[in-house]
């Protein structure tokens, strides 16, 4: 079990800011580094670039700074009880994770300490534990992927959460240049990027999370078909049963009826 005894997100500090702890700690700790930053954790010495998470072990002497402008990160003091961490999930003491986008460990820090300050003591524990093994498996999956070819592309994790959005807020009107726009770059850019991170156009990919959230409506609710149409992002009810029809061999009723036999 995970135990998080203190921690915080976007801790920002001077440029002069240097920590200095000469036996270390007699926990774990965590950092999501977010600025280029330089370590000495026992004799070795350990540079690292802005998104990068690092493992240091209890009882070992460390210091680190910004190497420029402020120091900013996360961090996290816990104690596991489990045999062989960190090795038995995949993880290295000192030694640099590259992340790539920082922002989803932040949410899991914060909903840590949220659970640690205030969730109920009948679920406090339980709750701390299961989001740092989501928190660790997310570190793991970066150490597996750090020689994959998109592993440092600035635009994954960004794409990842404009598909989220997609799936969620099917009803929006999503455009490949407003989607471009949002990114800071062109839309023929946005459509290649797309294609080659999901492997599959932006325009398919949209009509089919449309088409899975209207199958869903369809058997799950009583909605009317024209209220289905414009939750799924259709203007026009014509429009949504063509590509409805492409997509089963079925019209919208046709699909219902099949279901309830």
């Amino acid at each position: 079990m995970y135990i998080v005894s203190s921690g915080g997100c976007h801790s920002r500090h001077p440029a002069d800011y240097f920590m200095f702890r000469p036996k270390g700690l007699p926990h774990y700790l965590l950092l999501i580094v977010k600025c280029p930053a330089l370590f000495r954790i026992g004799s070795e010495e350990v540079r690292t670039d802005q998104s990068c998470a690092m493992l240091i072990c209890p009882n070992v002497p460390y210091q680190y700074r910004s190497i420029s402008g402020e120091y900013v990160d996360d961090w996290l003091h816990f104690d596991c009880d489990e045999y062989g961490f960190p090795e038995a999930v995949g993880l290295s003491f000192h030694r640099p994770v590259l992340i790539g986008s920082t922002v989803e460990y932040t949410l899991y820090i914060r909903q840590i300490m949220w659970e640690k300050n205030y969730a109920s003591r009948d679920f406090q524990e339980q709750n701390i534990d299961m989001l740092m093994r989501v928190l660790v498996n997310n570190l793991v999956q970066a150490v597996r992927k750090k020689d994959h070819p998109d592993s440092c592309n600035p635009y994954t994790a960004r794409l990842q959460n404009l598909r989220l959005s997609m799936q969620s807020q099917p009803y929006k009107n999503f455009t490949s240049r407003e989607m471009a726009e949002e990114l800071g770059i062109s839309a023929s850019h946005f459509q290649y990027l797309y294609k080659h991170f999901f492997g599959i156009p932006f325009k398919s990919d949209l009509i089919n999370i449309r088409m899975d959230y209207a199958r869903d409506l369809i058997l799950n609710t009583d909605l009317k078909l024209e209220q289905i149409s414009q939750l799924s992002g259709y203007n026009s009810e014509i429009h949504f049963y063509r590509q409805f029809r492409e997509k089963t061999g079925m019209t919208p009723r046709e699909y219902l009826a099949k279901a309830k036999t």
